[in-house]
């Protein structure tokens, strides 16, 4: 019976693993309500999780607030870009609707779709990199690129992940209403632990490849 309260109990730490995830997802949607801080806010809730997937460090709000913040600079402006880059694809898809009809809409179309996809995959490993590198944007930039085609794979599950609610919203809209609730309170901390697991791996062999690299210099 003691063993069923002990705080070291898998059940018990399971209930604050999720807790964690649901008040890191949390402080991340109400710091992207002013739209610009969504890049440091997804930085932020990376780096915690991330953390928190190596049982590295305490205090969630501490921890969440210093990335947020020494990640503000590179994080807003990669995002403004993104945004900017998101709102010119969706001009072009309006101008698409509007211009062109039959097999020059469609073929234009998944350009279009496609272009969209690339840079959501760009994006599924640039906030990271930004969350645990030191480097500059330029950089962030095109190991982001080389990342997100050298582990395809992993970039079509991180980008289908990041592209769940809107999919549901598309397809399945009732669905979505009637779980509204629970996407918001579970899908950023969850959707950011999928992604610390499946980048676990690849941070782990850059930094071992940099490492050997190092090593080899010196000597």
């Amino acid at each position: 019976m003691r063993k069923l309260f002990d705080l070291e109990n898998p059940v018990f730490q399971l209930i604050a693993r999720l807790l964690d995830l649901t008040v890191l997802g949390f402080l991340c949607m109400v710091c992207c309500l002013p739209v610009v801080t969504v890049g440091p806010a997804a930085a932020a809730l990376f780096k915690s999780v991330y953390d928190l997937t190596l049982e590295r460090g305490s205090g969630l709000f501490r921890r969440y607030f210093h990335a947020f913040r020494s990640n503000f600079k590179q994080a807003v402006t990669a995002w403004l870009l993104a945004l900017l880059g998101f709102a010119s694809l969706v001009c072009d898809w309006l101008l698409l609707r509007l211009y062109f009809e039959g097999t020059a809409y469609t073929v234009l179309a998944w350009i279009v779709l496609f272009l969209a996809l690339l840079l959501e995959s760009v994006l599924c490993y640039l906030f990271p990199l930004i969350a645990r590198y030191d480097n500059t944007l330029q950089e962030h930039v095109r190991n982001a690129v080389i990342l997100a085609v050298r582990y395809f794979p992993k970039t079509l599950l991180m980008v289908f992940l990041q592209m769940l609610p809107l999919l549901m919203a598309t397809y399945m809209p009732y669905v979505l209403l009637s779980t509204l609730l629970l996407w918001l309170l579970f899908c950023p901390g969850f959707t950011a632990q999928a992604n610390a697991f499946l980048l676990r791996p690849v941070f782990e062999r850059l930094e071992r490849d940099a490492a050997e690299a190092s090593h080899g210099e010196t000597e």
